[in-house]
């Protein structure tokens, strides 16, 4: 069960989780993120194959995602609510960081990109396109490109991508985010963090 499932206690349950009821104290319960999307991932059967799959977990859904610039004011404000749970609502276990509460965030709401899917794969030299693997099943009109430094993943309205986001990357990542946001007029928004890269 997911991080979305505990918060907004979906009633599905497996045979394994309906053989044994046990109650927990809700003062040891701790998220491993302080944030998460109101909005969840469409899913359906896994039908087809394509030349790669990427797997995320649900809880990851949109935490590293590309925006509109004019969703600024938005962002920030789904920011302060994030930060307070760093401040006042986390600790440190080891070597993760735990928190007690966590923000879902319903403010920014669905990014509504308008993004040419040829000329990001023009710009990303990216000539695979696989699917992505939610809880088994793949992401309804999803796509994930794959480029020397990171693994793109989003959906699809015909040619038009709508949600972009990144899934896996490194240091040099922020180059091709930085030519992202100045081809496509975005910002990128990494919600764990509360980092926003922006073409200044």
């Amino acid at each position: 069960m997911g991080l979305f499932d505990k918060i907004f206690g979906r009633t599905k349950k497996t045979e394994q989780e309906t053989a044994k009821v046990e109650l927990m104290n809700p003062n040891d319960i701790w998220f491993t993120t302080p944030t998460i999307s109101d909005e969840f991932p469409q899913t359906t059967p896994q039908t087809k194959e394509t030349d790669f799959d990427i797997f995320i977990h649900e809880d990851d859904y949109r935490q590293n995602e590309f925006l509109n610039v004019n969703s600024q004011s938005l962002i920030e404000e789904e920011f302060k609510s994030i930060k307070d749970i760093w401040s006042n609502h986390s600790k440190k276990s080891g070597e993760y960081t735990l928190f007690k509460n966590c923000h879902v965030r319903k403010t920014i709401g669905s990014p509504n990109l308008t993004v040419d899917f040829t000329r990001l794969k023009s710009l990303l030299n990216g000539n695979s396109v696989g699917q992505v693997i939610i809880n088994g099943e793949i992401l309804t009109n999803g796509f994930a490109i794959k480029t020397e430094n990171t693994t793109y993943f989003g959906i699809l309205n015909k040619n038009t991508v709508v949600e972009l986001c990144i899934a896996q990357w490194n240091e040099n990542t922020t180059r091709e985010i930085l030519e992202i946001n100045k081809t496509f007029n975005l910002l990128f928004a990494n919600w764990h963090y509360c980092d926003l890269i922006k073409n200044d």
